[in-house]
């Protein structure tokens, strides 16, 4: 019986079958423009982004060190001759360790080059040794200069008083190997709130709001929230 019922099941079975459906329509090509982020040394893409108007710190980075004709990597640039200047200083004026553009004496010339005359950014050099400096940029607003002169003077009016933190501060590390600079390494930060050290034997004469290089320390946005 077993036998029987097992043949008549099999019998009974017609088959597998399968449909295919066929699109009637021209299948449309779908192009989509991607927007890729190349972030090219360790730590840029903490900057702001480049299309944020007068935030173009990656930019203003780049241009500092492959300029053409006015970068690190040229070597008789105007920056590099103004850094060469404070390095070694004169017979009245001692020598410095930092390059900025609030300067009195080389601001105009470097705003002109880096393009900062309609850009919100501040940059601050600082020369570690010959082969690694470290570059500031920042879109703080650091105040108003002062002004001296043989009749009288105008003190420097900085937007946070001297001795405050700055927030935020972005320091770029940038070494020299085989004579060509390059970026290392961007970290975000705090640094105090000072006079910048001008091109005269008095460092703050006119009085010119920067920030103190050897006291920024890194710290992130949400760090930064808490402290305060």
């Amino acid at each position: 019986m077993c036998c029987i019922l097992c043949a008549l099941l099999i019998l009974s079975v017609g088959g597998v079958y399968a449909t295919w459906n066929y699109a009637q329509n021209k299948t449309v090509p779908v192009e989509q423009a991607l927007k890729l982020h190349i972030f090219p040394w360790a730590g840029s893409d903490v900057l702001p982004e480049e299309d944020e108007v007068g935030e173009n710190h990656r930019t203003l980075i780049d241009m500092i060190i492959n300029g053409k004709g006015v970068g690190l990597n040229t070597s008789n640039s105007y920056l590099n001759k103004q850094i060469s200047s404070r390095r070694k200083g004169s017979l009245f004026v001692p020598s410095r360790d930092t390059l900025g553009s609030m300067a009195v004496t080389q601001g105009d010339q470097l705003y002109e080059l880096f393009g900062l005359t309609t850009s919100n950014l501040e940059f601050l050099i600082h020369f570690i040794s010959d082969t690694e400096y470290h570059i500031f940029t920042t879109g703080v607003d650091l105040g108003e200069k002062g002004s001296y002169s043989i009749f009288g003077s105008t003190p420097g009016k900085p937007t946070t008083p001297i001795g405050d933190y700055i927030f935020p501060i972005y320091r770029t590390v940038v070494t020299k190997t085989n004579g060509t600079w390059a970026a290392v390494e961007t970290q975000e930060g705090s640094a105090i709130s000072a006079w910048y050290e001008e091109s005269s034997s008095d460092s703050d004469r006119t009085q010119i709001p920067s920030f103190n290089p050897d006291s920024w320390v890194a710290v992130n946005m949400t760090e930064q929230a808490e402290i305060e």
